[in-house]
């Protein structure tokens, strides 16, 4: 039997073929690019469609090589200044129309599927209109309709494995951790969200439940692989046509739409379709050799990246399709991302073509956030988080995460120690098919790097027995790099949610420590967390009072002695409707109180203090 190895390198070389392929056939076809036609002003182009939109005889059409290149105009939208159209040929159905634009430039084509025919509207710097015959590769990247898996029952029958949770996955995010019985027709991984990017899975569907033997599970990692590559975008990936229906009536500006077709055949979608009603087409591919979650899920990854205006990566010996640096276990989305099939650590990253063969210096990034004006994630933790401790100064994943939005980002927890204190701990990426590689600091009071973990070729970062002297402490987490960009890859696009398990126990536990009389402020949570203060009452005292001051959102506080207080153990509290609260003990016992601050709702510039007396 061959190895897994080989197969994989099969899979690679029967993907990149595919571009050799459609490339020759186009030059025995003779469809090489025709001298361009002006067909006038931006003004005029877009006065035409409108007309046209407004009276279906208004009809706009050019010539070109005794080819007829005219549309029927099946969705028409303008927001803010900016059109979107799209259709079909008059003379085939089996065709896609999109043009898109402003008063100053726009941008589309006409593609005829059926004879392989394919013409571009583009802006020159005069503002003047051009419509050119282009190869239909040109694009659609990935179109090949002879395509053929050519690959032996032996072995289509080797599995591949699927990536691997890591146990901290616990939904600290929509598309966070595996599969919990969700309705998948139903999926969403931002709702609410104005950007919507729908999976048209219904082809594939009986009701509920998927077709062809696919689990739910499987069709929840698909959508789930397709959310995680654009988890740093405020875009919500859904497999819910009525969210699609809602965004797409209030601004198809801002959606997409992948169809999942229920026979096998090589995926593929047109360039800079987002924002328009011209679908991609995603086939199921059942016997991929990969798990169809995972498989389906980068396929679908990359053909979206497509429709969002990127690419291909192209370089080295993937030719068309860069096939990634195996030492590093890293390649690009939209490359040979099946290389990575055998990987333990796979890491797959939007490009900006740093790597030494690249000849695709298109940055992705920027594509998708500035072309497509779809925007970055707010940041999570823009300014600091006390780290929060639980009983034994326990760090809990689900009480201790974040996202790193983009490259310049890095979220800083904070926490401070009395005596000399042990840490360990472990920060993991969250997502399935993950792009964030965590690099993590201690950094002491004076602002030096105490300790410092990116583990190699791992994706997570690890503090193991780290002994920490009494102070106050920074941990800062950030996408990690490895190797060079030339040979290895930045953090341009290590981005992606982490969450964090581990101990930071001896003298202290790690909270926070209050002076009496004295508040700490500029405290804040999340809605659903707790935040832990300690303070060492001396024996003798009358009393002591404990107080929080916010104007926002609802903190509420609960305070025991010798341990964590929660709900349900504490020696007072406080639970008003508001974040201003007190609660005092007379005649208190000597020891360390733990003050327990939970957010009912979201709070920030909150000050806590206690007080003893006398």
């Amino acid at each position: 039997m061959k190895s897994k190895q080989t197969l994989f390198l099969l899979m690679a070389a029967a993907f990149a073929a595919g571009a050799t392929a459609q490339t020759e056939l186009a030059s025995a076809q003779g469809e090489r690019p025709a001298p361009g036609m002006e067909i006038g002003s931006v003004d005029a182009v877009l006065s035409g469609f409108a007309a046209q939109h407004a009276n279906g005889r208004s009809m706009q059409v050019q010539s070109m090589r005794g080819n007829t290149v005219a549309a029927h105009i099946r969705d028409y939208a303008k927001k803010n200044g900016v059109v979107s159209i799209s259709g079909t040929a008059v003379d085939t159905p089996d065709s896609v129309f999109v043009l898109k634009g402003n008063k100053k430039a726009v941008y589309g084509y006409l593609l005829k599927y059926d004879t392989r025919k394919a013409y571009e509207y583009t802006t020159d710097s005069a503002g003047k209109v051009w419509l050119t015959e282009v190869p239909i590769t040109k694009i659609v990247p990935d179109f090949d309709p002879e395509f053929r898996d050519k690959r032996s029952a032996a072995m289509l029958a080797m599995a591949v494995s699927h990536p691997v949770y890591s146990p901290m996955a616990l939904r600290q995010a929509r598309h966070i951790g595996p599969y919990q019985n969700e309705d998948v027709t139903q999926l969403q991984s931002k709702p609410g969200s104005p950007y919507v990017f729908y999976l048209n899975i219904t082809a594939v569907m009986n009701g509920s439940t998927p077709l062809n033997g696919v689990t739910k599970e499987n069709m929840y990692r698909a959508w789930q692989s397709i959310a995680d590559q654009y988890s740093m975008l405020n875009l919500n990936v859904t497999t819910s046509r009525a969210v699609y229906d809602a965004a797409r009536t209030t601004n198809l500006l801002r959606t997409g739409i992948i169809n999942f077709i229920n026979q096998d055949g090589r995926s593929f979608a047109p360039l800079r379709s987002f924002g328009t009603t011209a679908a991609g087409t995603l086939y199921r591919n059942p016997s991929s050799g990969f798990d169809y979650g995972y498989g389906i899920g980068m396929t679908g990854a990359h053909e979206v990246g497509h429709q969002m205006g990127m690419n291909h990566d192209r370089g080295g010996n993937g030719g068309e399709y860069f096939e990634g640096i195996a030492a590093y276990q890293w390649g690009p989305i939209m490359g040979n991302y099946w290389m990575g099939g055998g990987w333990a650590n796979q890491l797959f990253t939007w490009s900006r073509g740093e790597y030494t063969t690249a000849s695709n210096f298109e940055d992705d990034l920027r594509i998708m956030t500035v072309d497509e004006a779809v925007p970055y994630m707010a940041d999570d933790i823009p300014t600091t988080r006390a780290l929060t401790l639980g009983t034994g100064g326990a760090i809990d994943p689900t009480r201790n995460f974040g996202q790193i939005e983009r490259n310049t980002d890095t979220d800083t927890f904070t926490f401070t120690t009395t005596g000399t204190t042990t840490l360990n701990l472990r920060i993991d990426p969250l997502e399935y098919l993950r792009m964030l590689d965590v690099d993590a600091s201690i950094l002491n009071a004076a602002g030096a790097v105490v300790s410092r973990s990116n583990l190699g070729v791992n994706r997570s970062a690890q503090f193991t027995n780290l002994s920490l002297p009494a102070g106050s402490y920074r941990l800062v987490v950030r996408g990690g790099a490895e190797g060079t960009p030339a040979n290895g890859f930045s953090n341009y696009s290590s981005l992606g949610h982490y969450a964090m398990k581990g101990t930071l126990a001896g003298a202290g536990g790690g909270y926070p420590v209050l002076g009496n009389g004295v508040a700490l402020t500029g405290q804040g949570a999340a809605a659903g967390s707790w935040q832990y203060y300690t303070i060492d009452v001396p024996a003798g005292k009358t009393q002591v009072a404990f107080a929080l001051n916010g104007g926002n959102g609802d903190a509420d506080m609960f305070v025991k002695l010798g341990g964590t207080p929660t709900t349900a153990s504490y020696n007072c509290k406080s639970d008003g409707p508001s974040s201003v609260e007190n609660c005092s003990i007379n005649a208190p016992a000597a020891g360390r109180y733990y003050v327990g601050v939970y957010a009912y709702s979201a709070y920030n510039t909150l000050s806590v203090k206690a007080t003893y007396a006398p």
